[in-house]
């Protein structure tokens, strides 16, 4: 048994397309899921109850939920409500929602982290609620986040092969297509295994020199 290079060659066009689409919506969605991550943390760690408890319903119900189950709600729920949205909005909002949840938590264990007793300097020092936030916790938690950030926005990456359940023209749809046209499995999902282990390797890199620059900074 050999692998046949030359259904390899005529698949990468198809997955190479795929892969943008991939990138597009991870690009997008994963960023806003940050957004919309970093606005829950600080709403359920807040003095306000009704920010702080539907700020933990959201975080309960992305934990609680799997992400496939998010994405058929969404595709063939939101119609039925009226609201019509194309499968590429789907992906990006379900990204963000789901990125978002865990992101929060990240953050959250990252405030956790900074020593109560430096708040409390920090009050006592006259600063307000976002200079302690701009110049004590920040700057501290900033090099804690980016490990488990990366592992998160690798995590959603892979996911984003879901989206092909919606006809999404995403990398793993076009592996299926290429698959039912030449039952080529080994080929072209070995092929697609590879791209996605490569973007992922290459994202972890990225995530590596962002925290020893970080490191380097913070020793300054």
């Amino acid at each position: 048994m050999s692998i046949d290079l030359d259904i390899v060659r005529e698949a990468l066009p198809a997955l190479w397309q795929g892969l943008k689409v991939t990138a597009q919506v991870s690009g997008i969605g994963i960023p806003s899921g940050i957004a919309l991550g970093v606005a829950a943390a600080y709403s359920a760690d807040s003095h306000n109850r009704a920010l702080r408890a539907a700020a933990l319903g959201y975080v309960e119900l992305v934990r609680n939920i799997p992400f496939l189950i998010l994405v058929y709600l969404s595709f063939f729920g939101l119609p039925k409500l009226g609201l019509q949205a194309s499968a590429f909005y789907i992906a990006v909002g379900t990204t963000a929602f789901y990125t978002g949840g865990y992101f929060c938590e990240i953050l959250r264990s990252a405030f956790r982290s900074v020593p109560a007793g430096q708040l409390r300097a920090a009050k006592a020092l006259g600063m307000r609620g976002w200079q302690v936030q701009r110049f004590v916790v920040v700057p501290q938690i900033f090099g804690f986040l980016i490990p488990p950030t990366v592992s998160l926005a690798i995590m959603m990456f892979k996911d984003s092969a879901v989206f092909s359940v919606m006809s999404l023209p995403e990398l793993t749809y076009q592996s299926n297509l290429k698959t039912a046209d030449t039952f080529a499995y080994l080929e072209v999902l070995g092929t697609t295994a590879l791209i996605y282990w490569g973007s992922s390797v290459l994202m972890e890199a990225l995530g590596h020199a962002m925290e020893v620059r970080v490191r380097r900074w913070s020793h300054r």
